[in-house]
């Protein structure tokens, strides 16, 4: 093999990986954009509201801290606000009740 032919098939190849990471780096983009623009078209009214960097979308039922709200179903819920006193999570139901997760 002539070192010409090494060097196209290197060059080649680090071609390929580069534009396999931006396409990846892209569509992991979108899809977080997505998930944010699904999270905030649910609750229109707080939609100005910061959602931070993740979003809770899940169907089941809630594990509370507290036990008299530990069998209560959420449904599918949005984490939309932070309890800043424990740190932690409150997703809102779709009846506008607030649980601490």
């Amino acid at each position: 093999m002539s070192a010409r032919s090494l060097r196209s098939d290197q060059a080649s190849a680090r071609a390929r990986s580069l534009r396999s990471d931006r396409a990846s780096a892209r569509a992991r983009s979108l899809r977080s954009d997505r998930a944010l623009a699904r999270a905030r078209s649910l609750r229109s009214d707080r939609a100005g509201q910061s959602l931070g960097r993740y979003v809770v979308i899940e169907l089941g039922r809630a594990r509370s801290l507290r036990s008299d709200r530990a069998g209560r179903s959420l449904g599918r819920c949005v984490a939309t606000e932070i309890w800043l006193e424990l740190g932690r999570y409150v997703e809102t139901e779709r009846d506008d009740r607030s649980v601490a997760t």
